[in-house]
């Protein structure tokens, strides 16, 4: 009997183990994402973030529940929380250029633009391969700023040639960006429309989808294509009914629905008068 209750045990002791070891592996990881998925797409976000938080390394952002836990704390504006999980990992010893990119993200959603530029260039320097990503956003950021637009250019035709399909989007929505800022308002509605054509349709692409065609509406604009400008609006409107996080894009769009819905203005004619003899 001794014997038989010693062998059940080691049993016991090695199917903890097994489980233990499976739970390290990225077959696991990827059962947990896939978890945290549909707890996300059923709108039960608490039970995500739960999962989130129980299964993940604290150690490293590379960990895949780890990293999928602090961008969508980004997304959702919770800055402070993400923050948070990668000061933890950098305290127990992460290094990794993700992490600088993380925190660059956060000061960028801060509106510390200087801030986000050192954590993204300190990311690049750390982990060149990240360029893929954060040149991307490093190119957002120098448009926004005004600053170095030559720069953003080449950061974004480098992150075209090394993306393929829809995760070029973000790049054309980007490169309309840029057009609006160079006054090349043609440049940026092919752009912006390219950009939502390749988003895939669906709840969690409805900000993005919304934000391209409020670009679009804007080149349209200024091209003076009003009626397009006012259609392409109130489809971003369309997208935006409901929708969480975007108030400021939907009062944006809402006021530039008005302003292209108005008549244009009439050219000024200089008055006609009798030449002197």
């Amino acid at each position: 009997m001794p014997r038989l209750v010693a062998g059940i045990f080691a049993a016991l002791v090695l199917l903890t183990l097994g489980g233990l070891l499976f739970m390290r592996t990225q077959t696991w990881k990827r059962i947990q994402l896939r978890r945290a998925s549909i707890l996300a797409a059923t709108n039960r976000v608490d039970a995500m973030i739960r999962l989130l938080r129980r299964n993940r390394n604290r150690r490293s952002v590379l960990d895949p529940l780890t990293n999928a836990l602090i961008y969508y704390f980004i997304r959702a504006g919770r800055l402070d929380d993400a923050e948070d999980i990668v000061a933890e990992a950098i305290q127990k010893g992460d290094s990794s250029g993700t992490a600088l990119g993380q925190l660059g993200l956060i000061a960028s959603g801060r509106g510390r633009m200087d801030e986000a530029e050192h954590f993204y260039r300190k990311a690049l320097e750390k982990d060149s391969s990240l360029i893929r990503s954060l040149g991307v956003n490093l190119a957002g950021l120098l448009i926004e700023k005004r600053q170095g637009l030559d720069e953003a250019e080449r950061l974004l035709e480098q992150a075209l040639e090394m993306r393929e399909g829809a995760s070029r989007s973000g790049v054309h929505v980007n490169i309309a960006l840029l057009g609006l800022a160079k006054g090349e308002f043609r440049d940026a509605l092919v752009h912006a429309m390219t950009g939502y054509e390749l988003m895939p349709a669906g709840e969690s692409t409805r900000g993005p989808r919304a934000q391209a065609l409020a670009l679009a509406a804007r080149a349209s604009g200024l091209l003076g294509e009003r009626e397009e400008a006012v259609e392409l609006s109130r489809k971003a409107l369309d997208l935006l009914e409901g929708l969480q996080g975007f108030d400021k894009l939907r009062t944006e769009v809402d006021e530039m629905a008005a302003e292209y819905g108005k008549p244009a203005p009439s050219p000024v004619r200089a008055p006609r008068g009798r030449l002197n003899p």
